[in-house]
């Protein structure tokens, strides 16, 4: 049995070379544009390690030289021609791990160390009877370095693959599982060279990279039968002009790079978390402990109360006996905070899209946490828009930037608002196919308010949650709300408030405008009241506001984005007409000022005065 880095076996396995021309070339660039860089020490280990007691149970376990478990079928193969890289032919559950923190230093160094380390050893590799040693080294030059967060600037990986595309996570955890932190992004790598670059920045939002962390490639769903070269997987600080090249890419052409697809902090905000139940949310298995028998994991109730206070909306996700799981919540205090729970035995990605279609929202504002690397590979596979995260990620939840939201009125009675709109879904449905008529029995009420202090909160929120029905992609700041509280000569600020015979919505949209012009200037409203024609009474009540003074037309802005086609569907029911620029992503919006807005007489519209600050119109 081979060790991990053969010494004196052939670079590649007979009949199966690597062409390395392409890879190393985009080293030898990247060597060129590093000041210093790591030595991250890395190792084949399982997704699903239970050393040494899994060694004895499970059916995969291959043992190695050391006694531990193969998860790369040929070991970490250097790739002949290519200094530093090594091939990696995954088996089940294979992933890549290193361990930090690590010293900087200049590369000529850290070669020179590597080779001094008996043989060449590729990209932060050792043989294994050298690797404690090693280790002990890095983590004593470290120490003595002082922090390690600071002197970055990104960590990069360089590397392809050898079989069609593949998906990863690059992975930040503490070492020491008590502590809190996390931080994870996705990237594919192809058959092309590609380089993934995460700035320092980003990473140290989420964990302390100053204490003992686990860095981790990690393939997304199935391993088996993944082939792949990784020729640099480093912390790195570039040389002085190397960080504008990084920061104004694409890459000189004498880098033969493709770009790596990287998702960064996807969703930036998330609406929904959903809860995986057996050693997740509580530990031990139901069906064998019971309710009683089952105990809440450390942090988890107090993630799901603050996550309620900030709006952020949760459900269940677990293979389970429904009405056991349903009961043993309501037993732990928990059923009341769980919106459109999904229990059953089918695979997690359908159940995340019932609860996404159920709650009408997208895929990607939702959060998946599950203590099976299985399931969280499954749903990445099927529905890679969502974020998915281990059970131990539950230490630093609050603290990553996706929960990053303020605390309104809005946000803490958001949950109820959902449980109201659950209700006014069923008596619709109850009610047939006439849609108006059931509407005109609602007692649909739109109050429209100037911008205020009280407000102004609430908007701003309002433009970091709103998607869909978002028809300039808009993403104010608070002092872009402050600006406008201030006034704008010529401009109104209107926000939205909206109230049914079943209860109240809060208040869900804003709109701009500048009425002598017939112009709004941004428009923006929750999907909970889409279609049920408040935008057609809004308008209605805009067009007429905007006549008085003169106007002819209507007009207002439009930017793509990845998620606002139904504000374009919505302009274009309302009779508006789109024309785009010349870069295909931005245009105008445009129509009569007559004509009127099918629909608008069955939602009352209550409007306060406008503020002093604004003219009155006559």
């Amino acid at each position: 049995m081979r060790d991990i880095l053969p010494l004196h076996s052939p670079a590649t396995p007979p009949g199966s070379p690597v062409d390395g021309t392409a890879l190393g070339a985009a080293l030898s660039v990247l060597a060129k544009r590093l000041a210093t860089r790591s030595a991250v020490v890395w190792g084949e280990h399982c997704t699903e390690c239970a050393a040494p007691t899994c060694y004895a149970a499970c059916t995969f376990y291959t043992p190695r030289a050391d006694g531990h478990c193969r998860r790369f079928a040929g070991g970490m193969e250097p790739v002949a021609g290519v200094a530093g890289a090594m091939r990696l032919r995954l088996r089940k559950w294979a992933k890549l791990e290193g361990r930090g923190p690590v010293r900087l230093s200049p590369p000529a160094e850290v070669a020179g160390r590597e080779a001094a380390t008996a043989e060449a050893t590729g990209f932060g590799l050792v043989p294994l009877a050298r690797r404690a040693a090693w280790r002990a080294t890095e983590a004593a030059r470290a120490a003595s370095a002082g922090s390690t967060a600071p002197m970055a600037d990104a960590f990069v990986v360089v590397g392809r693959s050898l079989k069609g595309e593949a998906a990863f996570t690059l992975t930040f955890v503490p070492a020491e599982k008590s502590r809190a932190g996390l931080f994870q992004t996705r990237f594919t790598l192809g058959a092309e060279p590609a380089q993934v670059t995460v700035p320092l920045a980003e990473i140290a939002r989420s964990i302390d990279l100053n204490a003992p962390h686990l860095i981790q490639i990690e393939p997304v769903g199935e391993a088996e039968g993944l082939d792949i070269v990784i020729g640099f997987a480093d912390f790195v600080v570039w040389q002085p002009n190397a960080a504008a090249q990084e920061a104004s890419a694409p890459q000189p052409a004498s880098a033969p790079l493709a770009n790596a697809s990287l998702a960064k902090d996807a969703p930036r905000r998330a609406k929904v978390v959903v809860w995986d139940l057996d050693h997740t949310v509580w530990d031990g298995i139901l069906l064998e402990d019971g309710a009683e028998g089952v105990t809440v994991r450390p942090g988890v109730r107090e993630a799901i109360l603050e996550l309620d206070q900030r709006g952020v909306l949760q459900s269940v996700a677990s293979k389970n006996n429904r009405e056991q799981a349903l009961a043993a919540l309501a037993h732990h205090g928990f059923a009341e905070f769980m919106l459109a729970p999904q229990v059953g035995w089918g695979p997690k990605s359908a159940s995340l899209t019932r609860l996404a279609e159920a709650l009408n929202l997208g895929l990607d504002s939702l959060v998946f946490i599950d203590d099976q690397p299985f399931e969280r590979g499954e749903v990445s596979e099927a529905l890679p828009t969502v974020t998915v995260l281990p059970e131990t990620a539950v230490a630093g939840l609050l603290d990553l930037p996706l929960f990053d939201l303020p605390v309104t009125p809005e946000s803490r009675q958001r949950r109820a608002l959902y449980r109201v709109e659950a209700e006014r879904a069923e008596a619709a449905e109850a009610a047939g196919g006439d849609l108006d008529a059931f509407l005109r029995g609602c007692d649909m009420v739109l109050s429209l308010a100037a911008l205020s202090a009280d407000t102004a909160e609430r908007v701003y929120e309002l433009s970091q949650r709103t998607n869909q029905l978002n028809v300039a992609a808009t993403r104010y700041t608070r002092d872009d709300v402050a600006r406008m509280l201030a006034g704008v000569p010529g401009e109104e600020a209107w926000t939205m408030s909206c109230t049914d015979r079943f209860g109240a919505y809060g208040l869900i949209g804003f709109v701009r405008v500048a009425p002598a012009e017939g112009r709004i200037l941004d428009f923006f409203m929750s999907c909970r009241v889409q279609r049920k024609r408040v935008e057609a009474a809004l308008f209605a009540w805009l067009a007429e506001r905007m006549a008085a003074v003169g106007a002819t037309g209507l007009t207002a802005p439009y930017r793509k984005a990845a998620r606002n086609g139904p504000a374009l569907e919505l302009f274009a029911d309302l009779g508006f007409e789109l024309a785009l620029a010349a870069d295909g992503q931005t245009g105008t919006l445009s129509r009569a000022i007559e004509g009127g807005f099918e629909g608008a007489d069955i939602v009352i519209v209550q409007a306060a005065a406008p503020s002093a600050r604004e003219p009155e119109l006559v």
